[in-house]
């Protein structure tokens, strides 16, 4: 540069003389100092930061906007209070080059240092502006970015920023099912912001969420709504309660249940019971629960199907279809040709009466129903054709000597007791169940008894009458 008169800008470009072209930045003609920032811009030399940075105070529209350009052509972490800072120039084409600056460059940077910074530094100075980038940020490779701009996110407070955060929290539980790993981090900050953003302006973007295709999304959504104590938020979770998912329909009763909303007893109230499988209780909003009864019924354990059947006999049902479900509705009543009419459908019904049933008149009726449909069972009767006759002449109206007598000659047709020796044991109501020889103790009939193996191979035998245990013999 010359001792004397104005440095020749293009002859420094020329040079590639970025000490030249810095000395020229403090020249008192703004247009020199313009020049000499548009010829360092291309440079991308770190020592021309500082000084291009405190050329942002210029008192030139101007020089301040080809040094914003300047500092954006550079790029990195070094670069980022400076423009950050642009933002809140007073000149509107300054402002529009920081943000296009900080917007389009500094947020995609290479650097993920200096990524991580713009986000920091947007969330410290609540930029309105940075949000839409913020929340691209928030899908960066980089960890520590997507934290920091979870955060500015939150301290901006920006409504735009909770579908996205509701995006954010499912997108890391999909990686944690799917692969195991997520990070903590970023899950931890997405939750917090939601916490500190999600009140009554919150609902409108929860209810977008609640229509999403991911069920991990709706689920995110409806967890945040039980946060919020609003008329509107109850109606936005009760809504909820159709959804197809029963892990959605669960959080949102459960949601309810915290607000102390009290449900309806209509349709919407027994989605409100089915959801929390409180079967009676949804029995009691009427026949509206019927269609929701029903299809809860292969969905749940044995237990609670009992439940869900005693549910649909306090509404009277009359199933319409002979399906599964009402072969156990007719097999829980003890309508044994409701069982038959229905068929097939009605074999697993019968099975479970067969094995499960307190009562053995019930397994009875059902092994004779199983019969009935040519689907005969060698347990838990060794003889059940033996069992059916005795148990039809138990309950003929006949004096009790009269039937004795004729139980005793079924026994002897089938040379089940020697006259001789032996002489019949009878129940305490009335069935034949055991023989007793002279001085001998009694021994069980077990062609005559219902019988159940447990896992270490001994046989309890029952009266298929009364239920009475008669004996335990090691199998």
């Amino acid at each position: 540069m010359p001792l004397f008169g104005s440095p020749n800008i293009a002859q420094l470009e020329a040079k590639r003389d970025v000490q030249g072209l810095i000395k020229a930045l403090a020249s008192k003609d703004p247009a020199i100092r313009r020049a000499a920032a548009n010829a360092l811009a291309p440079l991308k030399d770190p020592d021309a930061v500082g000084p291009l940075a405190a050329l942002l105070d210029d008192g030139t529209a101007d020089v301040r906007r080809a040094a914003v350009a300047a500092l954006a052509a550079r790029g990195g972490f070094r670069v980022v209070e400076p423009l950050v800072r642009a933002l809140g120039d007073g000149d509107a084409e300054v402002r529009a080059a920081a943000a296009t600056a900080v917007y389009r460059h500094l947020m995609t940077d290479p650097d993920a240092e200096a990524r991580r910074a713009t986000a920091a530094a947007l969330g410290r100075i609540r930029a309105a502006d940075g949000v839409e980038p913020l929340i691209k940020a928030t899908r960066d490779a980089d960890e520590t970015v997507r934290v920091a701009a979870v955060k500015a996110l939150q301290a901006i407070g920006d409504m735009r920023a909770v579908l996205p955060l509701v995006l954010l929290v499912a997108r890391e539980a999909t990686r944690s099912r799917s692969t195991g790993q997520s990070s903590v981090a970023v899950e931890r900050a997405a939750s917090g912001a939601l916490d500190a953003l999600c009140d009554d302006r919150a609902i409108e973007p929860l209810k977008s969420a609640l229509a999403h295709e991911d069920a991990d999304v709706r689920e995110a959504a409806v967890r945040r709504l039980a946060r919020i104590d609003s008329p509107e938020a109850a109606a936005a979770l009760a809504a909820s309660l159709a959804d197809g998912d029963p892990v959605i329909r669960r959080a949102s009763a459960r949601g309810l249940a915290e607000m102390g909303w009290q449900p309806p007893a209509d349709v919407t109230g027994a989605r409100y019971w089915a959801a929390l499988r409180e079967w009676r209780r949804c029995a009691e909003c009427g026949p509206a629960a019927l269609p929701l009864l029903v299809s809860s019924f292969d969905a749940v354990d044995a237990l609670q199907q009992a439940d869900i059947l005693a549910a649909l006999a306090q509404l009277d049902w009359e199933p319409e279809e002979a399906g599964s479900t009402a072969a156990h509705y007719w097999a829980s009543r003890g309508r044994w040709d409701k069982c038959v009419e229905a068929g097939r459908p009605a074999v697993g019904a019968l099975d479970t009466i067969l094995r499960r049933a307190p009562r053995w008149r019930d397994r009875v009726e059902a092994a004779n129903a199983l019969a009935a449909l040519d689907e005969p069972r060698g347990a838990p009767f060794y003889r059940f054709d033996l069992v059916r006759r005795a148990l039809s002449v138990l309950d003929e109206e006949s004096e009790d000597a009269d039937r004795r007598g004729r139980l005793e000659g079924l026994l002897l047709d089938e040379h089940l007791f020697d006259p001789e020796s032996e002489a019949v044991e009878f129940c305490r109501c009335g069935y034949p169940a055991g023989r007793v020889s002279q001085g001998g103790a009694p021994q069980p009939i077990p062609e005559m008894l219902g019988f159940e193996h447990s896992s270490d191979g001994v046989a309890t035998y029952y009266c298929p009458s009364c239920d009475a245990r008669q004996a335990n013999l090691s199998g």
